[in-house]
C-alpha cells in the first residue's frame, strides 16, 4: 500500500492473514537467532565465540586476519538477531495497528447505521432513509446535515491514520532491507521509535536544504516535497522539535519570510500561491504540535520568539521588512497551540501595541507599505497578512479552553479608581482593526483580524473550536462559557448600530448555542428576571438580524431552542411552554421589525431562502432526538418560507406589531405542541383554534415587550 492512499474500501476489505502469518514466521526467526547470537538456551553461540575469540592467544596471521574475521561474523550474527527483533516489532505494530483501524472503522459504520447514515465505497456519508411506503409506521431518523459531516469526518480519520500506520511501517522496513549483505543492530523497535526517527531524519534532511540553499528560490517541486513532508510528519514530535528548535526563533521566522515573499519581484502567485497555503497551514500545525511538548529546548524557542516579535525581517537591499510578530502570527492559522504559549504571545502583541501610545493606529503600524510583505496564503491566493491579530486570534479559537480563559482574562487597570477591563473589552469596543488587503483605501472593508475575532468568541462561549466538525449534544455549559456569553452580549450591545458586520454570523451561532437561555430570556414575562439580560439579547438579536445568513442562524437556533423546550420534561402545567413558544417568537419578529427598520435603503435580501440554507448554526445547536428533530424541522421549514415569501413579495414590515407572516410558524409549533401533550385540553380535536389564540396571543404580547423595551 505504501506510495498510494488506502481507500475506504481497501481498508473495509484489508485481510491481515498473511501479515499476521508474517509476524508468527518472524517471531520463529527472531527467536532462533536470538539463541545463535547470546546462547540463551546454552550451546554454541555467536557471543559466547566472540568472547572466546578475544581471549584467544593468537599468533602470526591469525592474529590479524583470522581473529578479525571471527570477532566480526559473530558481531553480524548479533546484528542480525537486532534487525530481525525490529522487523518483528514493525511487523507485529503494523498488525495490530491495522486491526485498531479495522475495529475502529466497524464501529463508526455501526454507530451511523443507527442513524440512518451510509457510508459508500469512496468514504462518503449519505442518508439511507427508506421511501415513505417502505417505512410504513416506523419512525425513521433522517440524518442532519452535521451528523454527515460528523460521519465523513470520523471515517477520514480512520483512513488518515491507517495510512500513516502503513507509510510509517513501509518505510522503516525499506530501510532496514536497504543493505543486502549487511546488517544493523541499531533498527527501530517498534513504529513509534521509528515514526520518531523519520521525523528527525526528514527534519534534519530540510534544516540541510534551508541553511545550503535560499528557500525563496526552491523550485515548485522542492515546494511540494516539502509540503508532503509537512503533512505527514506535522504531529510528529520528533519532526516538529527538532526542525523548529534547530532553526531557532529567528531562524523559523526568516525562514518563513523568504519562502512566502523572496522580493525582487518575485512575489508568488497562481499554483505557487496555492502550494504556500499548503505549506503555510501544515507548518502552522507542527509548530502548534512543538509548542505542547515539554522540553527545555521548545521552552527557548518560545521565549525567543515571542521576543523576535518587534525584530523586523527582510531581505538585503529590500525595504519591506516586517515585524516577527506579523510573520509568525501567519504561522498560527491551523492546529492547536499550547495555552500558555498563547497567553504569553498575545500579551506580547498586546504590550507592543500599547506602548505606541493611547492614539495607536494599527493600521499605520502593521499596514505601513514600508514594513508590507506577502506572507498569508490560506485564503486565495496571498495577501499582506499584515495584521498579527487575525493570525493569532485564529489560533485562539482552535484551542476553546484558552479562549474561554482569554476573554475573561483581567487587563493590568490604568489606575486605583478605574475598573477593570478584559481582553473582551479592548478588543471589542478599543482595538482598531482595518482591511489588510488595502490598509490606507477603500477595499472592501472586510476585516480580516474582525472575522478571526468573531471565530474566537464563539470557540471561547461554547467550548467548540469553529474549524472542526463536530455535534453538540446539550445545551451545558460551564460558568465561564456564560460568563463569555454575558460579556459579549453587554459589550456588543453597547455599539448599538456600530455593531461589526463580521461578527454577526458568530454571535448568532453563539446565541444559538446557548439557545435555552435565550428562549428563557426572550419569553420573560419579568425581564428583570430573566436568565439573560434582556435588553442586550435584544439590541444584539437586531444587529444579528441586519443580514440574512445571520438572521436565518439566529433563527435555526431560536427553533430549536422553542421545540426542545416543548419536548422537555416540565412541572405544571405545559400550557406554559406554549405561550413561551409564542412570547419568543414575537420577540424575533420585534427584532425583525427593528433591523428592517434600521436599513430602510435595503428592506428586502436579494437572496433566495431554500429549506435549510440556514446551516451555519448546524455545528453549534443541540443535536436532537428523532421525534423532537420532526418538530424543529416543520418549524423551521414554515418560517422559511414565510420569510421567502416576504422576500418575493418585497414586503416591509409597516408596523411595529405586524406580524402576520409569522401565522403558519405558529401554527407548526403549536402542532408541535399538541404532538406532544396530546392529553392537554388545549389539544382536543376541534379545538385548534383555541389553541391557535393563546400562542398568538402569548406572541403578541413577546412583541409588545420587546417593542417597549426598544422604544419602538
Amino acid at each position: 500500500m505504501a506510495g498510494t492512499t488506502m481507500t475506504y474500501e481497501e481498508l473495509t476489505n484489508l485481510r491481515l492473514g498473511t501479515l499476521d502469518a508474517a509476524v508468527t514466521d518472524w517471531e520463529t526467526m527472531s527467536k532462533r537467532l536470538e539463541t545463535l547470537a547470546t546462547g540463551q538456551r546454552g550451546g554454541v553461540n555467536a557471543k559466547r565465540l566472540e568472547r572466546e575469540a578475544k581471549a584467544a592467544d593468537w599468533k602470526g596471521v591469525n592474529a590479524t586476519v583470522t581473529k578479525s574475521f571471527v570477532t566480526k561474523t559473530a558481531a553480524e550474527f548479533q546484528d542480525v538477531a537486532a534487525q530481525t527483533k525490529s522487523v518483528l516489532g514493525i511487523l507485529r505494530d503494523a498488525s495490530a495497528e491495522f486491526k485498531r483501524h479495522k475495529a475502529t472503522l466497524r464501529t463508526i459504520i455501526d454507530d451511523v447505521g443507527k442513524q440512518s447514515i451510509y457510508i459508500n465505497d469512496r468514504g462518503k456519508a449519505v442518508a439511507a432513509v427508506p421511501s415513505g411506503a417502505a417505512a410504513g409506521d416506523a419512525q425513521i431518523h433522517n440524518p442532519t446535515d452535521a451528523e454527515l459531516a460528523m460521519a465523513e469526518s470520523r471515517v477520514r480519520k480512520v483512513l488518515r491514520e491507517a495510512n500513516e500506520t502503513d507509510r510509517i511501517a513501509a518505510r522503516a522496513l525499506r530501510a532496514l532491507a536497504k543493505n543486502r549483505h549487511d546488517f544493523s543492530g541499531d533498527g527501530p523497535g517498534g513504529l513509534k521509535e521509528a515514526d520518531d526517527r523519520q521525523g528527525r531524519a526528514d527534519a534534519d534532511y530540510w534544516l540541510k536544504k534551508a541553511r545550503e540553499t535560499n528557500p525563496g528560490e526552491w523550485s515548485d517541486k522542492d515546494v511540494e516535497r516539502f509540503n508532503e513532508t509537512l503533512k505527514n510528519q506535522r504531529d510528529n514530535a520528533g519532526f516538529s522539535e527538532r526542525f523548529a528548535t534547530s532553526l531557532g526563533a529567528e531562524g523559523t521566522l526568516q525562514f518563513y519570510r523568504d519562502l512566502a515573499d523572496p522580493g525582487q519581484g518575485r512575489t508568488p502567485e497562481g499554483d505557487r500561491a496555492k502550494l504556500l497555503g499548503q505549506v503555510q497551514e501544515n507548518l502552522s500545525m507542527s509548530l502548534a504540535t512543538a509548542s505542547r511538548l515539554d522540553s527545555p529546548a521548545m521552552d527557548a524557542w518560545k521565549r525567543d520568539i515571542i521576543a523576535a516579535g518587534p525584530k523586523q525581517f527582510g531581505h538585503e537591499g529590500i525595504m519591506a521588512k516586517p515585524y516577527g510578530f506579523q510573520i509568525m502570527s501567519n504561522l498560527m492559522v491551523k492546529g492547536r497551540f499550547d495555552s500558555g504559549f498563547l497567553d504569553d504571545y498575545g500579551t506580547a502583541v498586546r504590550t507592543f501595541e500599547t506602548s505606541k501610545g493611547r492614539q495607536f493606529n494599527p493600521a499605520a503600524v502593521w499596514g505601513n507599505p514600508g514594513i508590507a510583505a506577502q506572507l498569508d496564503y490560506s485564503g486565495k491566493g496571498g495577501t499582506p497578512g499584515s495584521d498579527p491579530m487575525t493570525g493569532y486570534l485564529k489560533a485562539v479559537s482552535h484551542n476553546p479552553d484558552y479562549a474561554t480563559e482569554f476573554f475573561l482574562k483581567e487587563l493590568p487597570s490604568d489606575g486605583p479608581y478605574t475598573p477593570r477591563k478584559t481582553m473582551a473589552d479592548y478588543l471589542l469596543t478599543e482595538r482598531e482593526f482595518y482591511d489588510e488587503d488595502d490598509p490606507f483605501g477603500r477595499g472592501d472593508g472586510t476585516m480580516q483580524s474582525r472575522e478571526a475575532l468573531g471565530k474566537a468568541l464563539l470557540a471561547a462561549g461554547s467550548g467548540v473550536n469553529p474549524d472542526e466538525p463536530h455535534l453538540v449534544t446539550s445545551y451545558d455549559h460551564t460558568q465561564e462559557q456564560r460568563d463569555v456569553l454575558d460579556k459579549s452580549l453587554k459589550v456588543l450591545a453597547g455599539k448599538g448600530d456600530d455593531f461589526p458586520p463580521e461578527l454577526r454570523d458568530d454571535m448568532a451561532a453563539l446565541l444559538g448555542n446557548h439557545g435555552d437561555m435565550v428562549h428563557r430570556t426572550t419569553s420573560s414575562l419579568d425581564t428583570a428576571e430573566s436568565p439573560l439580560d434582556y435588553r442586550d439579547v435584544l439590541e444584539v438579536s437586531k444587529q444579528v438580524s441586519r443580514s440574512q445568513g445571520a438572521y436565518g442562524i439566529l433563527m435555526e437556533g431560536v427553533n430549536q431552542a422553542i421545540v426542545s423546550d416543548i419536548n422537555a420534561p416540565h412541572k405544571g402545567d405545559p400550557k406554559e411552554e406554549l405561550l413561551r413558544a409564542g412570547q419568543t417568537v414575537g420577540f424575533m419578529e420585534s427584532v425583525r421589525y427593528q433591523a428592517l427598520d434600521t436599513d430602510k435603503g435595503d428592506a428586502s435580501w436579494p437572496a433566495k431562502w431554500g429549506y435549510h440554507v440556514a446551516g451555519g448554526a448546524v455545528n453549534f445547536v443541540p443535536v436532537v432526538g428523532d421525534a423532537l428533530q420532526r418538530g424543529v424541522d416543520a418549524g423551521a421549514y414554515a418560517w422559511q418560507l414565510e420569510e421567502q415569501a416576504r422576500i418575493d413579495e418585497k414586503l416591509v414590515v409597516e408596523k411595529r406589531d405586524d406580524f402576520r407572516v409569522r401565522q403558519d410558524y405558529l401554527k407548526a409549533l403549536g402542532e408541535e405542541w399538541s404532538r406532544v401533550n396530546p392529553d392537554h385540553a388545549l389539544s382536543v380535536e376541534g379545538d385548534e383554534y383555541l389553541r391557535q389564540s393563546a400562542i398568538a396571543t402569548a406572541a403578541l404580547n413577546g412583541n409588545k415587550s420587546a417593542n417597549g423595551e426598544a422604544g419602538v
